[in-house]
């Protein structure tokens, strides 16, 4: 199981419990939050204090979409536009906001890669609708496959063209769900026919070079009643199977309350549904999967 986990860390650097469980059983990777960073020395300092302790070059990753969803508070990372500021761009010359999207992640790209990091769960491929929860609101591109592929395709490269692989999320597409899935189970009642074609984003981002992708903690009542993470409905069927993707398949977070309480029990599920890469972001949660190994 260890093998699959990317996990959070309690702090700016390493506790001894982190250090015995990065040494005896090293994860896949690690994932940093705010409460993990001070300064651009420190995050390489506790990058590279991991990858000492594991031996391994083990994968960092973090959220950098831009616009809310940041984690380092200096440049370039903060003040970025919004995903939908670009779409508003587009709109208006889709050359320009394409190119502006790409060199934007490609000087994120650059600085993570300094840094130390590998991956960046970047970028958004959801659709936006106005009657969905807020949770991704401006995090979106736009509200139609055409609008995202082309942003989300340029924010891909631009990551890719700096060493750092981009993650697309959330599979099958948030944009309609009915709540945040960190405090509730979120559900999508569209007809299978719309979830699919609005999915789109993602099928045409694997042939352009996308090789990771996160699941969403969202039930579309119209397949089955579970969470498409825990579902191999969505993530053998119709990611592997119909769309022919062959990279790696991240949950989102297993501490959210979108899959439930039990973390180790979710994680157990994620795999089986054909989940290979498994978040575990919050200490607790961490703790539990690691008492669990």
């Amino acid at each position: 199981m260890n093998e699959h986990l990317i996990i959070g860390l309690l702090g700016t650097a390493l506790t001894e419990q982190e250090r015995v469980w990065l040494k005896e059983k090293p994860p896949l990777g690690v994932i940093l939050f705010a409460r993990n960073i001070e300064s651009p020395e420190q995050v390489k300092a506790l990058l590279a204090e991991v990858r000492a302790t594991t031996g391994q070059q083990t994968w960092a990753a973090i959220d950098e979409e831009g616009g809310r969803v940041n984690r380092m508070p200096w440049a370039p990372f903060n003040n970025r536009r919004h995903a939908a500021e670009y779409g508003v761009m587009y709109e208006r010359n889709a050359g320009t906001a394409i190119q502006a999207v790409y060199q934007d992640s490609l000087a994120i790209g650059e600085a993570l890669n300094e840094l130390g990091f590998t991956h960046n769960c970047a970028p958004v491929l959801d659709l936006f609708h106005p009657d969905g929860h807020g949770i991704i609101g401006q995090r979106a591109f736009g509200d139609h496959v055409e609008q995202v592929t082309a942003l989300a395709t340029a924010c891909m490269r631009g990551l890719q063209d700096a060493g750092i692989e981009a993650v697309g999320k959330h599979f099958p597409g948030h944009g309609r769900a009915n709540a945040d899935s960190h405090v509730a189970v979120p559900e999508v009642d569209a007809p299978l026919a719309t979830i699919l074609s609005e999915a789109e984003s993602f099928s045409r981002l694997i042939p352009e070079g996308l090789k990771h992708i996160m699941t969403a903690h969202v039930i579309y009542t119209d397949t089955v009643k579970e969470v498409a993470t825990l579902s191999p409905f969505w993530v053998r069927h119709v990611l592997r199977d119909r769309m022919n993707f062959f990279g790696r398949i991240w949950s989102d977070d297993l501490c959210m309350k979108g899959v439930g309480e039990d973390v180790s029990s979710a994680a157990q599920q994620a795999l089986q549904a054909g989940c290979d890469t498994l978040l575990v972001c919050e200490p607790e949660g961490v703790r539990a999967i690691y008492k669990d190994l």
